[in-house]
């Protein structure tokens, strides 16, 4: 019997890692989790929006983080989805005709990261010879005393055997400070990254090294904690798009406000025809295609036409559902009563793309119709409360 696949809210990991939010039911349904998942009748999934939302930006926060990080790892090991961008090409792939494969976001090895996630390792071999020589000009000693260093450990301008034997054991056993200081590795995959550096280990051996660690969260959180004002790149892939988006947002709903004020004195209802719903659905659409297709442009090559809605949406369920939660959670700004947009909507949005592909899929009160609404077709059963999780599975898991 396969498991059933169920996806947390980010939020979920905060209250039940949390002693001091953990009532006895909380305890409970943690418990039953993990009882589930050792069954084999749950898996759980984790993503890099998770990972991003986990990281703490401050010391204060750093043990919190830790504790979400512990359970995430004990709950999904290392099971998670593919980053969108990969999703994302997958099914525009199929979208497109180019190939019958149905995307599958699932990962068993934790590859939560985006494509080509290692080119911000910049892995070169250094010229040993020419690093030993800059050494030894930079010694204070005159002209024969550097010839004959440089006799000592050079050979043809190439090092001596002594001298890269020298060199490979300082990168087997010498401080990694300034490794660890850039990327988030572990100090025996960052020790990999230093051998292959002076040629003791080949670039596959020193690139693996460095995904291994991007696939272990809770080393992820402890070097956040060490390094929180280093999280660029990696939280940088998420939390940049949102804050972009949300202070278009905000200029939108500050717009509707305005059109709404002077419909009041003047009497008119232009903001009601501006934002009506077979407007705001043909904006959705047109918009949707656009960004379909730029995507397409991106991930698959330049010379692609745009394609139907309908079709990306049959398609592209990961897309279709992410992009059109979010749209219509943002059509709430524009209301007469106006609901404030919130730097969480577009990672939500982000969670919500995996939505079709799981049997549970857990998101707040606010966004859960929404993503219900795109999610449903494909049997995803999606709960707005995290009290309501354990009767739910119950029910499903009974039912299997």
């Amino acid at each position: 019997m396969l498991p059933l696949n169920l996806y947390l809210d980010s939020s979920d990991f905060s209250v039940l890692s949390d002693p001091k939010r953990l009532t006895s039911d909380l305890l409970d349904l943690r418990d039953r989790l993990q009882a589930w998942v050792r069954e084999g009748r749950l898996r759980c999934l984790f993503s890099g929006t998770h990972l991003s939302e986990m990281a703490p930006l401050e010391t204060k926060v750093a043990d919190a983080a830790e504790r979400r990080a512990v359970l995430l790892s004990d709950l999904c090991g290392r099971n998670s989805v593919v980053s969108q961008d990969v999703l994302f090409a997958e099914e525009l792939r199929l979208a497109y005709g180019l190939t019958s494969q149905q995307p599958c976001p699932f990962s068993d090895t934790g590859d939560w990261f985006p494509a080509g996630a290692t080119e911000t390792l910049e892995l070169q071999r250094i010229n040993v010879g020419a690093e030993i020589r800059g050494a030894i000009d930079s010694m204070q000693l005159n002209r024969a005393g550097r010839r004959k260093a440089a006799r000592l450990a050079l050979r043809s301008g190439k090092p001596r055997a002594q001298a890269h034997e020298t060199l490979k054991h300082g990168a087997r056993h010498d401080s990694l400070k300034e490794i660890l200081e850039i990327y988030p590795m572990r100090p025996d995959d960052a020790r990999t990254i230093g051998r292959y550096v002076v040629g003791d280990a080949d670039a596959s051996a020193a690139r693996e090294a460095f995904l291994n660690s991007l696939r272990d969260p809770r080393w992820m959180m402890q070097w956040f904690r060490q390094h929180h004002e280093r999280l660029t790149p990696f939280l940088g892939w998420v939390r940049r798009p949102a804050k972009e988006m949300l202070t278009n947002l905000q200029l939108m709903s500050a717009h509707a406000e305005l059109v709404r004020r002077v419909d009041k004195v003047l009497g008119e209802r232009t903001a009601d025809e501006l934002f009506s719903t077979s407007q705001w659905v043909k904006w959705q659409d047109d918009l949707f295609i656009s960004i379909a297709h730029r995507l397409a442009q991106s991930l698959i090559g330049p010379e692609l036409p745009k394609l139907s809605a309908e079709l990306i949406d049959r398609a592209c369920p990961g897309l279709s559902c992410g992009f059109r939660s979010l749209h219509s959670a943002w059509w709430t700004v524009t209301s007469a009563t106006p609901r404030k947009p919130k730097l969480s909507d577009f990672p939500d949005a982000l969670h919500a793309m995996y939505a079709p592909y799981v049997d549970v899929f857990r998101a707040d009160s606010f966004m859960a119709p929404y993503i219900a609404r795109y999610s449903s077709q494909c049997g995803t059963t999606v709960v707005a409360k995290l009290a309501d999780l354990r009767p739910k599975l119950e029910s499903l898991l009974g039912a299997k």
